[in-house]
């Protein structure tokens, strides 16, 4: 989401904690005489038991907040509670046996379970939890069980219980995740805790069986409509349980139900039927293959976003990735399949504007539908950067159609066949439509909500994957991370993303980021959201993966879903690379909610009215904040925080947006945030978690202890690094100002360095160099470094500028972050909603293949000594002084520039400026990566800074070795510049101004200057320097 840039609401402060009660007792009680024991599981099905907010006796906290990592999150300490009545009369005390389950779920590699609880060795209820611990019998697939027996006395008692594992993250690990221990009601026979339910929410499958499970407590009767590729449906009845639940299962299903789609066919409390995706699928249909919707201001002709006022909408029919295809059709087909010719189409659609279409594309080309349709009604698509593209007016009168797209390819004859026309007769039948991997292989009938709903969901097995990199060594110490963010649909997009990328197509790309030298890749939401392209903020947190990102394998399978995600993560792991999830749990939106009133008005997903009958909705500027005090709401997004590291293996999440969370949210907020930090690092003590909260409260980033402190992050997405360097809406950052002519504020830059605002230490900070907000909302380091009025051409300073921000923040405190496309000066805005703005051009890769980059120079005196040689007669400059000095390399590049056209010079000189962007990237992370001094949480200390000058100079520095960073945002460069430098002899060993870099070479050159006293240096314009000590 937005930071800063947008209005944020007035959100309330995180609850204070309550005070913890009670004398917290030692696990020393011997296990022997205990008056319980593992016992065979009773008869009766065994109840939900939940966790208690407070308790009145205290257990021992020694679990999390004993391990290792003194960051782990602690379990609340007991605290008073309403006591529990018993079905016993008070006197003679009643024996009651009970059958305590735990279910660990795909927490399976758990060992040394042992029961808890608030009694005695003779099963007298004792505050002190002194009967000490009772093992558990395993009874498989994750479930642990014990027998206790107690004594009712009667009385009104707290009885409570928890458990104790030995697991990933320890020895004797408390394994209740909730605020507060278990309750036990003594009038029932048994009790169970599940910390996580993903493993029996949804589809499962069981062996082979097959269960169904959906919340919807407000429903008159749910079934599951099972639906395959050739429209036949079936209907599975659904029981409604004591808890919401609706459940049915069916024996020796699996093999028959796998693959196939379904929803859930509700019907509500008013008596309305509606159909429901599945909250808890891997995998849903997605939106119909090939269709989204293009978004226009009319006036202007120009993408907008869907929310644009009076914008016009176009249907965008789009076949990915067929660069090489000969041709292609779109074929718009009656209700009945029959094909329409040109004259029905033009009766039904109209011709649309030719002329906003024409301003769209730039003039380039028209892929209106009525410019390019034939007599017999195909419409033949346009090729845009290896996407074929048609655009029809109209969307609505479209519904009711059905659509195909056909895909030509060399007959090897001369002429053109069908691709995927397996029988030759030149048309597909329905199957051979299917099996293509352009068309939709579940429905080619056009909607309302085509292109917009992801619509059902799929019966996948999420446990069949095969892991062959999940051990795979990569860097684990955060503090030594450097970050890339990127969005998976854009990355390598062209065609104003027409033609979109994928996990196959960032998988390709893998050999990028270790070149580059980032070690972590942190990802925009995967999860499933409306439309094909979308940032992936305003989804339904299904714990389903983005549909839009599957592709074709080489075996010909069309992969998708959680399959797709999880294929890249491995390969990622293979090549030592950490991966992070971007969540949303903040608020949910769409015009295909599934989760709305879900079983009727009462809307239980988004009440938070505590009165029955009553309905209370919370709010933010992107939707409605779930109801997270309720369990069943709340343990959605548990389960979906914990399924991101357990079952598709990410390293790390960041939490999109906290403070509504922990503000609208409340008590209830904090608290789950709270819980799923427990549970990840429970799960993975590797895990990290990064909050983007902006009031930069160091509280969140504080272990979760027992006191109800701490919300248990690892770290703070620290925006305010960028706002202080680049760009801020209050006040100018360093380039922002710096481009301007106004005077730097470096004293603030390095007093943040010195003295971060809302940290306990720089080991906290997710330092933002750039990010999707910054790039998307504002605009991205280059054009900011340009001014007002950026060009197509940054000009030497700009350049100059957008290497010292990136070098700046690798050289800085905290984990440096930065965005797609900044590692070779890219431009392009990244707006929400406007997917014309999502290429950043990577046509600079294929440039100089054979070319020595080290040796290449090119700068803007440069560029104007070659656009100066480009007028002359190729006699004339070889007699000419400037050409006759080129060396051997640089007279290569100029050849191959001037044998080019005025619009392919302008853009391979852009491209050279790109690739020396990128080798700078590489050289500044990879003397970041060399040192303990440049990490996160090493020492900063300031030496010198002069707002007027724009002059700043600090150190870095981790044991014996130290370094020292000087730089300057001056118009000029400062030739023996005058400063004081610390004791010790500094040897230059980076200059962002290097040749190689498309500076000027403007430095030190490699100098070693004495320290001690006020010495001279060379600071370039808008550069810096890096010296380490001798």
């Amino acid at each position: 989401m937005s930071d800063t840039k947008i209005n944020r609401p007035a959100l309330n402060p995180a609850p204070a904690p309550a005070a913890a009660k009670g004398n917290a007792p030692t696990n020393t009680a011997k296990e022997t005489g205990s008056a319980a024991s593992a016992k065979k599981p009773a008869g009766s099905n065994a109840t939900a038991s939940t966790a208690s907010t407070k308790a009145s006796a205290a257990r021992a906290t020694d679990g999390f907040e004993s391990t290792g990592k003194a960051s782990r999150p602690g379990v609340a300490a007991a605290q008073s509670l309403s006591a529990v009545t018993t079905a016993a009369a008070p006197g003679q005390p009643v024996k009651k046996t009970m059958t305590l389950v735990y279910d660990a779920g795909p927490h399976s590699n758990l060992t040394d379970v042992k029961l808890k609880g608030s009694w005695d060795a003779q099963g007298r209820f004792s505050n002190q939890w002194d009967a000490g611990s009772i093992p558990m019998r395993s009874l498989g697939n994750g479930k642990w069980e014990a027998t206790v027996e107690l004594q009712d006395d009667g009385l009104p008692r707290n009885w409570e219980w928890g458990v104790t594992v030995d697991g990933p993250s320890g020895n004797d690990q408390w394994a209740v995740m909730g605020e507060g221990n278990l309750k036990l009601d003594l009038s029932k026979p048994s009790a169970s805790y599940a910390p996580t339910t993903y493993h029996e929410m949804g589809s499962q499958k069981r062996g082979d069986d097959i269960s169904f499970k959906l919340w919807a407590p407000d429903a008159r009767a749910v079934q599951v409509k099972v639906t395959d590729q050739q429209g036949n449906v079936q209907r599975i009845p659904m029981q409604k349980a004591e808890n919401g639940d609706w459940a049915a299962e069916v024996k020796g299903g699996w093999k028959q139900l796998e693959g196939k789609s379904y929803v859930y066919e509700v019907v509500d409390s008013g008596g309305l039927t509606s159909d429901r995706p599945d909250p808890y699928a891997r995998q849903m249909m997605g939106e119909q293959r090939g269709i989204d919707r293009l978004y226009v201001d009319p006036m202007k002709g120009r993408e907008e976003n869907r929310y644009f006022p009076g914008a016009s909408e176009l249907t965008r029919f789009t076949i990915d990735d067929e660069e090489n295809a000969a041709g292609a059709y779109l074929v718009l087909k009656d209700a009945d399949g029959k094909q329409l010719n040109r004259e029905q189409l033009l009766a039904r659609l109209g011709a649309g504007d030719a002329g906003l279409v024409d301003k769209v594309r730039g003039g380039k080309f028209n892929d209106l539908w009525s410019q390019n349709v034939e007599a017999d009604g195909r419409i033949k698509m346009a090729n845009h950067d290896g996407a074929w593209t048609a655009l029809v007016n109209n969307p609505e009168k479209l519904v009711g159609l059905r659509y195909e797209f056909q895909v030509m390819e060399s007959d090897g004859k001369g002429g053109l066949q069908l691709r995927d026309d397996t029988n030759k007769d030149g048309a597909y039948s329905a199957a051979e439509r299917q099996a293509s991997g352009f068309n939709d292989p579940w429905s080619d009938l056009i909607t309302a909500d085509s292109g917009v709903s992801f619509r059902g969901s799929v019966v996948t097995d999420p446990t069949s994957f095969q892991w062959k990199n999940d051990s795979a060594p990569r860097e684990k110490d955060p503090s030594k991370w450097v970050v890339y963010q990127l969005h998976v649909g854009s990355f390598l997009g062209q065609g104003g993303n027409s033609n979109r990328s994928t996990f196959e197509d960032l998988t390709k790309k893998l050999d990028h980021f270790k070149e580059l030298g980032v070690n972590t890749l942190e990802l925009l939401p995967t999860n499933e959201v409306e439309g094909s392209r979308n940032w992936g903020y305003l989804g339904v947190n299904s714990l389903a993966s983005e549909s839009s990102f599957g592709f074709e394998d080489e075996t010909g399978k069309w992969v998708t879903g959680d399959e797709a995600l999880k294929r890249f993560i491995d390969e990622a792991h293979g090549r030592g690379l950490n991966v992070i999830s971007d969540v949303v749990y903040n608020h949910v939106h769409g015009d295909n909610n599934g989760l709305w009133n879900l079983g009727g008005a009462q809307n239980p997903y988004f009440n938070w009215s505590k009165e029955p009958g009553k309905f209370e909705q919370r709010d933010t500027p992107w939707g409605a904040v779930p109801a997270y005090h309720n369990p069943k709401v709340k343990q959605l997004f548990v389960d979906h925080a914990v399924q991101q590291i357990s079952e598709l293996k990410f390293d790390g999440l960041r939490f999109d947006f906290t403070e509504p969370i922990k503000g609208v949210g409340g008590k209830d907020g904090w608290e789950m945030l709270r819980e799923i930090n427990r549970q990840v690092h429970f799960v993975n003590p590797n895990t990290w978690t990064v909050a983007e909260q902006f009031d930069y409260d160091p509280a969140i980033s504080r272990p979760a202890k027992a006191d109800g402190t701490g919300g248990g992050f690892d770290a703070q997405w620290y925006t305010e690094f960028q706002h202080k360097l680049i760009n801020d809406n209050s006040k100018p950052g360093l380039i922002q100002a710096a481009s301007r002519g106004q005077t730097t504020d470096m004293d603030a830059f390095v007093n943040l360095l010195t003295a971060p605002r809302g940290l306990d230490g720089w080991k906290h900070a997710l330092s933002i160099i750039s990010n999707h907000d910054e790039v998307g909302n504002a605009q991205r380091t280059m054009n900011t470094a340009e001014g007002n009025k950026p060009t197509d051409f940054p000009d030497q300073w700009s350049r100059d500028a957008a290497r010292f921000a990136a070098g700046i923040g690798f050289a800085s405190p905290g984990i440096p972050m930065f965005f797609q496309g900044d590692e070779f000066g890219a431009q392009n805005d990244f707006r929400w909603g406007n997917t014309s703005t999502w290429d950043s051009d990577w046509s600079w890769e294929s440039l100089g293949k054979n070319w020595d980059w080290t040796k290449v120079t090119f700068n803007d005196a440069q560029k104007a000594s070659y656009e100066r040689l480009f007028t002359l007669s190729p006699q004339a400059r070889e007699q000419d002084g400037a050409y006759k000095s080129l060396s051997a390399q640089d007279k290569q590049v100029f050849n191959h520039l001037a044998g080019l056209g005025g619009e392919q010079r302008t853009e391979a000189m852009l491209d050279i400026t790109r690739k020396q962007q990128f080798q700078f990237y590489k050289d500044a992370i990879a003397l970041r990566n060399s040192s303990p001094a440049f990490q996160a949480d090493a020492e900063v200390n300031r030496v010198y800074t002069h707002n007027n000058d724009s002059v700043m100079a600090f150190t870095r520095k981790s044991g014996n070795e130290e370094y020292l960073i000087v730089g300057s945002l001056n118009h000029q460069n400062l030739d023996g510049y005058n400063m004081p430098l610390p004791p010790g002899n500094w040897k230059e060993v980076l200059n962002s101004d290097a040749g190689a870099y498309g500076g000027g070479n403007f430095g030190n050159f490699g100098a070693t200057l004495n320290g001690g006293g006020n010495t001279k240096v060379n600071i370039p314009s808008a550069g810096y320097v890096v010296f380490k000590k001798a």
